[in-house]
């Protein structure tokens, strides 16, 4: 393979692209956060957090919700950003914990400059800045972003001590591996698949060189024999001290290993996440839906960047190659051993996405500096050129709907990142319930009848009381002025209602959940009368709701809703929890989850 000598970047050129990629990364991360409903496990992560907030206490549940550090992460932009009261939270707010998180996992590739090189770096920022994958999950409120910013922290404090042999870097990387465990648990993958390209780079590279370098923490000291255990030690405590609440509740720091049990359990594809081996690869890299969204580029040049990791000239510089081999074979095992595991879902390869992407910056390069004519360059730049401004666009339709509506651009409800994402339509199931709360405060009391208890409403609708949550049709008969019900539970509920006549709408949470509004006619035309402005109608005789089942409601833009003050803490119980009581007339219940996945 011919190549020519690399000549480094010039720190002016550097400097620019370095902060065009920020920019680019905060441009496609931070602008209409509110815009697309809460997803389901969104939702649940948000009413746990107040609850967090309110209580300072973080319930770990072996078998969902993950590990508390991102609760404490938002808690620490809650004082950063004087959040005086929970009632004051919104989707924007959470969401831009992570909107900053995935800016931040854009900027510590600056810290790997001398390891990928200069060009390497900027090219590997600008595609992590408009990759679409990246740019949606950064707008998500879940763990993944923060996730994949603390394995970047890991994998730099690990290469900046083998560097420069600072203490101090080994203690960041012990403090982000207990953060990691407290994360989420699939972290024992990625340590796994980090463990073979350390075993690879020893075997095909002369491993970690001892080295100078500019980004020491402190004076170098002396040789440190056991820099694992630094790690290890650091890491416990930090994991430790998040699960118990500072050293409080050491029943969460059993569980938190007790849990590996659950969740060996559900790799097997539990709850309908099943899918076939090769679904990272079709959503990283070719999946059509109405447009085709791919981020091949990446994939391309991440193979280059492989190549160039075992069979480049790196001279004195085997430490570089060393690094660029682990984070090779880190990548694929990684990737493997997701692929292999049936359980799938989109936001988990972020991890292995982050690495290509690095990989690509390398690649990048090594296809740039393959010849020297100047004609190569400037055809081979105009390429990387329109890849990344292909990245840019792939992010805007990502976001929202590729020709605008009125003069307005909507947010795209299609594409392979949106996973069982709510509908547009639920807003406007918030909408109405909050308008009938509004209306008849003391009549007002509702029943929210579903298999995974109408989530996301529980966050919307916090703010609203005489609220109740349950997943089975309540024994007896069932008289409660406003009822939501999923339509699969519809003829159980008609054959328990107490003779009273209601009105019926349809709405649809997410793809193929599909719920009815009930209302008690004479709500209803008082309703109707005080929004119209007329005389209310004469009541209509008892007559039961018709037993109709609606095709799913199609998705339509709405304002997201008002927030309304605080209510009484709403805690999510785990699915092993018993359903509510039976009742005919609904009390507030906390409202049963599905685990995230």
């Amino acid at each position: 393979m011919q190549h020519t000598k690399d000549q480094p970047m010039r720190w002016s050129t550097f400097s620019l692209l370095m902060i065009i990629a920020i920019v680019l990364a905060g441009f496609y991360r931070f602008p209409d956060l509110d815009l697309r409903p809460m997803h389901t496990d969104e939702a649940i992560l948000g009413v746990k957090f107040l609850e967090f907030w309110r209580t300072g206490y973080f319930d770990y549940s072996p078998a969902d919700f993950h590990g508390p550090f991102l609760h404490y992460l938002t808690r620490a932009f809650a004082w950063m950003g004087h959040w005086h009261d929970p009632a004051e939270v919104t989707d924007a707010s959470l969401r831009g914990v992570i909107a900053v998180c995935g800016v931040g996992l854009v900027l510590l590739t600056v810290f790997l400059t001398d390891a990928l090189g200069r060009m390497a770096t900027v090219m590997a920022m600008l595609m992590m800045a408009a990759s679409p994958m990246m740019v949606f999950y950064s707008r998500y409120f879940i763990m993944e972003v923060p996730f994949v910013a603390l394995l970047a922290v890991f994998m730099i404090g690990c290469w900046r001590f083998a560097q420069g042999k600072s203490r101090l870097w080994l203690l960041l990387s012990g403090a982000a591996l207990g953060c990691l465990h407290a994360t989420k648990e699939t972290f024992v993958i990625n340590l796994a698949a980090m463990l073979c390209g350390w075993i690879a780079a020893r075997v095909v590279t002369e491993g970690f060189k001892k080295r100078s370098s500019g980004m020491r923490l402190m004076d170098r000291n002396k040789e440190v024999k056991t820099p694992w255990l630094w790690i290890a030690v650091t890491g416990v405590l930090v994991s430790v001290a998040l699960f118990s609440g500072g050293f409080k509740h050491w029943d969460d720091v059993r569980e938190s290993i007790t849990t590996y049990a659950s969740y060996a359990k559900r790799s097997g594809g539990a709850g309908g996440h099943e899918k076939p081996w090769n679904y990272y690869l079709e959503l990283m890299f070719w999946h059509s839906d109405f447009w085709v969204w791919t981020e091949l580029m990446i994939g391309g040049l991440a193979v280059i960047g492989m190549l160039k990791a075992f069979f480049g000239s790196y001279g004195r510089d085997t430490h570089r190659q060393a690094f660029l081999v682990f984070l090779s074979i880190y990548a694929l095992a990684a990737l493997t051993a997701y692929s292999i595991i049936p359980y799938k879902t989109p936001w988990t390869i972020l991890s292995v996405q982050w690495a290509l992407t690095l990989l690509a910056g390398v690649g990048a390069c090594a296809l740039y500096r393959f010849s020297s004519g100047r004609l190569y360059h400037f055809v081979i730049g105009l390429l990387l050129m329109g890849g990344i401004y292909h990245l840019c666009y792939m992010s805007k339709v990502t976001l929202y709907h590729p020709v605008s509506t009125n003069g307005a651009e909507q947010p795209n409800m299609r594409g392979p990142f949106l996973y069982s994402h709510t509908s547009m339509s639920a807003l406007k199931l918030v909408t109405r319930l909050r308008e009938l709360a509004a209306f008849a405060p003391k009549e007002f009391a509702a029943q929210v009848i579903n298999i995974d208890s109408g989530w996301p409403l529980p966050w919307y609708l916090r703010g609203v009381p005489d609220i109740g949550y349950q997943m089975q049709v309540p024994q007896g008969l069932i008289n409660a002025p406003v009822m939501v019900v999923d339509v699969g539970q519809m003829p159980a509920v008609q054959a328990k209602l107490a003779g009273k006549p209601y009105e019926s709408d349809f709405f649809s949470l997410r793809p193929d959940v599909n719920v009815a509004l009930l209302v008690e006619k004479g709500l209803w035309d008082r309703f109707l009368a005080a929004k119209s402005g007329a005389a209310a109608p004469a009541k209509a005789p008892s007559s039961p709701v018709p037993n109709t089942r609606p095709a799913a409601t199609p998705a339509q833009p709405v304002a997201p809703p008002a927030r309304e003050p605080a209510p009484a803490a709403i805690v999510p119980p785990t699915p092993a929890s018993p359903a509510a009581p039976p009742s005919t007339s609904p009390a507030p219940v906390a409202p049963a989850t599905a685990p995230p996945p």
